[in-house]
């Protein structure tokens, strides 16, 4: 009778935050600048037919491959074009991620561990927030983890002496990497082949090289992340020299992405990222390189290890640096701290259900403080919204972190699965109320503007540039005197953008009708000018004119 009422328990609690994760997905509109970004270009596919060069904006756009952008386009021709549509590839992609780390920790240890593998890499803070945004980050995630645990797969079946079996999930790996370069390129494959070198090194334990089935793999790796990029090279003549040199080794080794943090970047991000688990993880990133094999048998937890370290220093490295470029290593934490001895992780628990208990007291006196701790008047109205949501998810830690002390000493898996629960609960809670800052972080509010008839006028994005309003208009806008990541598809089409403000004022003067957007500093600029200007409508950023 227990086990029934636990089953169906555990039943509706994993509804209840299904439920609460996917209309999360749909009640926030899309926010500046990488989901309006990864939300258009698919659209533009879509629209243009043109499935081998990315376009944004009307212009070529090849900083990154189209894998995710050709599975979103898929998602727009059966779903509609909406802001869930958008992101449904991305957070089934999370699932996926979650599902290769069970099947992994199945495979190499026992059920109950892989529950809690799965429990901690779905309650992870960064891991749930990325799942919930439209980025390139968790679909990267996802197929480097399938390549991973197919990976560890493949050693255990092999060590059992069943090669069919570790063949099939060699090339499963094989495949995912290849997948992930169509993602977001040759990270998906350095960052694997970095990670066997250097746990063969540390091991002394050269037997995963006999077991990849290079005669099969690389054939495959290559059918399948090849061909893009033989096309793209011939659509466009500089392909190589943006898409690999500047894009790859440039970003990765000078400021030219101007993205630079200091060296200690990323400790951070995991400190915050990894919550509630913080402190499991830190002791798995301390202790997680001792081998538990004896010499020449191989050693997941170990190769979990130096995954997981290798990506945080591999990107510390880097002159550009991004908060969701960790993310692939939380996945190979998450297993670490569930592999960790039954011990360890009730001592864990007792610290981890105190931290989110504190947390959940900040949280609840950062709503009441709200009013005093927010200094921009203008956003102030739409922040203020927010206090309601904090209340209900400072409660939902308390009462978790509460829970899970008071039965600290009880089942461990069970524990473990109650705090990832409440502490997922509580993220998704604020993510869903997100909406009610639309007007500080989207470009929707102005593309609901009444009245606006832009299919039949010219649009004008003036000195800026708002990702999300060519996805809510359908259409591409008129750049002037605006450049940035746009800057490779204007030289390939220059006649696609105005280069200065005095020949847009030339161009405003002899329209019918027309529309623009632009910040305000620039709007009270050209009206003091004497250009004619009519307001239409604005956000806490920018504000819509039209010419009549």
């Amino acid at each position: 009778m227990n086990a029934s009422r636990n089953r169906i328990g555990a039943a509706s609690l994993g509804l209840l935050l299904l439920v609460l994760w996917f209309s999360a997905l749909i009640q926030r509109p899309l926010f500046n600048p990488d989901e309006g970004r990864y939300a258009e270009i698919p659209r533009e596919m879509l629209a243009g037919g043109d499935w081998v060069v990315p376009h944004l904006n009307g212009l070529a756009y090849i900083e990154k491959p189209p894998l995710q952008y050709w599975a979103t386009a898929v998602s727009y021709a059966a779903l509609g074009i909406s802001e869930f549509s958008a992101r449904l590839y991305t957070t089934l992609t999370a699932f996926g991620t979650v599902l290769a780390v069970w099947w992994a920790a199945r495979r190499l240890w026992t059920r109950e561990l892989a529950l809690r593998a799965a429990a901690v890499t779905l309650s992870m803070l960064l891991f749930v927030l990325l799942g919930q945004l439209l980025t390139l980050d968790m679909s990267l995630s996802f197929y480097m983890t399938l390549c991973l645990c197919a990976f560890l797969v493949a050693q255990v079946h092999a060590e059992q002496d069943r090669p069919q079996s570790s063949r099939t999930a060699m090339l499963l790996a094989w495949a995912a990497a290849a997948l992930g370069v169509l993602t977001k390129g040759l990270v998906a494959a350095v960052i694997p082949a970095a990670v066997l070198v250097l746990y063969s090194a540390y091991t002394r334990d050269g037997s995963p090289w006999r077991r990849l089935y290079i005669g099969w793999g690389l054939p495959l790796f290559l059918l399948i992340a090849a061909p893009w990029h033989v096309l793209a090279q011939r659509r466009l003549d500089d392909f190589f020299q943006f898409f690999f040199v500047r894009e790859h080794f440039a970003r990765f080794l000078t400021p030219v992405s101007d993205r630079q943090e200091p060296f200690w970047f990323f400790g951070a991000v995991l400190l915050i990222g990894t919550l509630p688990w913080t402190v499991s993880a830190i002791r798995a990133l301390i202790g997680g390189w001792r081998r538990q094999r004896t010499a020449g048998g191989f050693d997941a937890t170990v190769f979990l290890w130096i995954w997981a370290v290798f990506i945080v220093v591999f990107f510390s490295l880097s002159d550009s640096k991004l908060i969701p470029y960790v993310l692939p290593a939380l996945p190979a934490l998450a297993i670490l701290i569930a592999a960790a001895p039954l011990a360890s992780l009730m001592r864990d628990l007792g610290r981890c259900a105190g931290l989110v208990a504190g947390l959940g007291l900040l949280l609840l006196l950062g709503a009441a403080a709200l009013p005093m701790l927010l200094k921009s008047a203008e956003r102030a109205p739409y922040f203020l919204q927010l206090r309601l949501p904090v209340t209900i998810a400072a409660i939902l830690l308390l009462a978790t972190g509460a829970a899970v002390w008071r039965l600290r000493r009880g089942d461990v898996t069970r524990n473990m699965v109650l705090l990832g629960a409440g502490a997922m609960a509580a993220v998704l809670v604020l993510l869903r109320s997100a909406g009610v800052l639309a007007p500080v972080y989207s470009g929707v509010t102005l593309a609901a503007a009444p009245g606006v008839a832009l299919q039949a006028a010219p649009v004008y994005s003036v000195r800026t540039y708002d990702q999300t309003l060519p996805f809510y208009w359908r259409r591409s806008v008129t750049l002037v005197d605006y450049r940035g990541e746009l800057d490779y598809g204007l030289r390939h089409d220059p006649a696609a953008g105005i280069a200065g403000i005095e020949d847009f004022q030339v161009r405003w003067q002899r329209e019918e009708k027309a529309y623009a957007v632009m910040e305000p500093a620039t709007f009270d600029s050209l009206r003091l000018s004497g250009l004619p200007l009519r307001e239409i409508a604005r956000d806490a950023h920018r504000v819509l004119v039209s010419r009549q």
